[in-house]
């Protein structure tokens, strides 16, 4: 029952239905129906809005004494504002802590994330400009928008030419779109969903869907509207394409067609994920020691997934490696440094900030184990030693060309008397969080470098992102290698390494099988660059999966003399770590230790791994305590010295002077120049902290 109403009958009074009563009188009701047009045709009307009221400033502005001075400062605001309405425009989120606060806050606009089009771009500068022209040109003529002349070409010219455009794209389009009769049922569901005016990819069909050997999966050709979208922009629409044939994103997968054409892409669409049943870790065999590939899993379509390790005659292939925990890293670590010790081609070393939680068993049998930051730091600096060895050597290498003359310089590298040093760092931002800058620029000069020199570098970090590896000079080597992408908890920007769609969307168990994990279900893009969902080996029960690390048949070693190079670093690493497992915390020689790099090992007898095994933890401990040596800071009090003595001075001839390492010099000046000690003039130059003051 409508509530009684006392209004007066030429009174717009609307009832609760939101209509005009019927005793209204009728220009009351005509200009409530106006209105009522008026406002759900308001962005139609938008032109007109703007064009009457800038008519009207326009009009203030030619009356006003200073008129030009105010058009032409507004001038400069609005295209002060214009230019940030086009930045904002093309945000996809806000990037500040405070404009990000303000957003969750709801005080701020959500950004669109539709960069503005070329032709977008010409008509709204044109737009904007042409009435900041005419606006100064009122004052300037003192001929107002209202006066003859000026009246006829803003009424006449400008906002026609304004108004027509805006209202063009705005029109009132069909709500159905026709769809051909004839077409197969999937066809049609492409043109009524992603090829639709509203789609993901507008104008673009289906052609040629037939059904796959696996139950359930079919595939097709996607045909692209060449003039708006090319064939990454159906990549990047994976998940848009997976909701609209009702399948998770991971059962989708959108490339590029086999020609090359950029207007076209190939879909392929599961019913039943065929990942699902993905074998065991087959073993070494799957490495190809004539290309260094390796085949780590399958890809969707059941295609091996290559992952490579060196290329020949062009060197080491950089990693990277991004997944949550439970997501499959770790499995693909494992298989990794299996496939690496049954070669005989590659040294694996590996460093776990988690002091051995990413890789299990395999830390007795790496060729060198990195346990916690401080470790994982040293493994750095002694990767940075074997690169100035293998840099140092090739440069005097010696080989015959075809005329038989004698040649000196090595350029090209594979597998040969030095082996293909792996270096794997989980959790890299735990190392480069701890050290900071020392730590990314030695990572970045492996990466830079050691490609050359063969030495490999592979990280592993929870999000395929530039903040988780820290710096775009490591991010560039790294990604140009194997991305490999896991299920992540977080969502992250997929352009990052060119994905199909964010890790985030990857499932944590299987739809169809509540409490199945997919762990090892990605995105990997390599050697056959390609985005695809693919899955690593299942690892096998830890059980078993130890014949692969115990067999030492083929197992590869640095040259000689390379061991000794590096120093306690590489040649302690094991009595360090039996120190550590008998509870006892001993320095690193050159991170921790104050620069005394040879006496701070905690024991100078190596212990056989098996030995270590079958000691209980009481004997152990007694043994190090027994054989260890105080660190006395020899080393460190010679290199100080030195630069005493010599008031200025470089890292290289300390090193050489002294005969201590080169790593060992410059991480101790490091730490003592931040102590006073001595003082940095330039990068690896040093001097006494009063030769200035001489």
């Amino acid at each position: 029952m409508s509530a009684t109403r006392t209004a007066a009958p030429d009174k717009v009074v609307p009832a609760e239905n939101g209509t005009v009563d019927a005793d209204a009188s009728l220009p009351a009701r005509a200009l409530f129906a106006v209105r009522r047009w008026g406002w759900r045709n308001r962005r139609h009307f938008t032109p007109l809005y703007g064009s009457v009221a800038l008519a009207a400033y326009g009009q203030a502005l030619t009356a006003a004494p200073y008129g030009t001075a105010g058009a032409l400062m507004t001038d400069t605001l609005a295209a002060a504002a214009y230019f940030e309405w086009t930045k904002w425009r093309a945000k996809d989120s806000w990037e500040h802590t405070t404009t990000q606060f303000l957003n969750r806050h709801r005080a701020l606009p959500t950004p669109p994330g539709k960069p503005l089009r070329r032709d977008e771009l010409l008509r709204s500068a044109g737009a904007v400009g042409s009435a900041a022209a005419l606006t100064t040109l009122m004052p300037i003529l003192d001929a107002g928008p209202f006066e003859p002349g000026m009246a006829g070409v803003w009424w006449l010219g400008w906002l026609p030419s304004v108004a027509i455009p805006w209202w063009y794209r705005r029109r009132i389009r069909p709500t159905e779109e026709e769809i051909p009769d004839g077409l197969p049922e999937r066809a049609q569901r492409w043109l009524a969903t992603a090829g639709s005016a509203k789609g993901a990819l507008p104008g673009s069909e289906l052609v040629d869907p037939v059904d796959m050997d696996v139950e359930g999966a079919w595939q097709a050709t996607i045909a692209l509207d060449a003039v708006r979208h090319t064939t990454d922009d159906a990549i990047a629409a994976t998940k848009r394409i997976a909701g609209a044939f009702g399948v998770p994103v991971s059962s989708v997968s959108v490339e590029g067609d086999l020609t090359g054409n950029a207007s076209l892409a190939r879909l392929q669409v599961y019913q039943r994920n065929p990942l699902k049943t993905v074998p065991v870790f087959p073993g070494p065999h799957v490495l190809d020691t004539a290309t260094g590939i390796a085949t780590i899993g399958w890809y969707i379509d059941g295609s091996p997934a290559m992952y490579q390790m060196w290329r020949p005659g062009w060197g080491a292939v950089h990693s990277h490696i991004s997944g949550s925990t439970g997501a499959g890293k770790s499995a693909i670590f494992r298989s990794l440094f299996a496939i690496e010790k049954q070669s005989g081609l590659v040294v694996s070393w590996g460093g776990d900030p988690q002091y051995g939680k990413s890789f299990g068993f395999w830390q007795d049998y790496l060729d060198y184990f990195a346990c916690g930051p401080d470790e994982c730091m040293g493994m750095l600096i002694a990767a940075n030693s074997e690169l100035d060895r293998r840099s140092k050597s090739s440069a005097v290498t010696t080989w015959v060309d075809a005329d038989g003359d004698t040649m000196y310089g090595e350029t090209d590298w594979e597998p040969g008397e030095d082996p293909l040093l792996a270096v794997t760092i989980d959790e890299w931002q735990d190392v480069w969080g701890a050290y900071g800058d020392e730590a990314m620029e030695l990572a970045v000069r492996i990466a830079i470098l050691g490609r050359k020199c063969g030495i490999k570098l592979r990280l592993g970090t929870h999000l395929p992102t530039l903040e988780s590896l820290g710096s775009s000079k490591l991010r560039q080597p790294l990604t140009a290698g194997n991305n490999i992408a896991l299920r992540t908890t977080e969502r992250s920007a997929g352009y990052v390494i060119n994905l199909p769609a964010d890790p985030n969307d990857i499932p944590a168990v299987w739809p169809d099988e509540i409490g199945v994990p997919t762990s090892g279900l990605g995105y990997m893009k390599g050697v056959q660059e390609r985005a695809a969902v693919f899955r690593g080996w299942a690892p096998e029960k830890k059980e078993v999966a130890t014949r692969w690390a115990k067999k030492t048949d083929t197992v590869a070693t640095l040259v000689d003399g390379a061991a000794e190079n590096i120093g306690p670093l590489y040649t302690q690493w094991r009595d360090r770590l039996a120190a550590r497992r008998a509870g006892e915390e001993p320095p690193v020689p050159g991170v921790n230790d104050d620069g005394d790099s040879s006496e701070t090992s905690t024991s100078s007898v190596q212990v056989p791994v098996v030995a270590q095994r079958q000691k209980p933890v009481n004997e152990l401990t007694a043994m190090v305590q027994a054989e260890s040596k105080p660190a006395t800071g020899t080393k460190k009090a010679q290199i100080l010295a030195f630069v005493a003595e010599h008031r200025i001075t470089t890292t290289g001839l300390i090193a050489d002077k002294l005969n201590i390492p080169l790593s060992t010099v410059s991480s101790t000046l490091t730490r003592a120049a931040k102590k006073g000690e001595v003082e940095a003039l330039a990068h690896g130059t040093w001097a006494a902290p009063t030769a200035n003051a001489a």
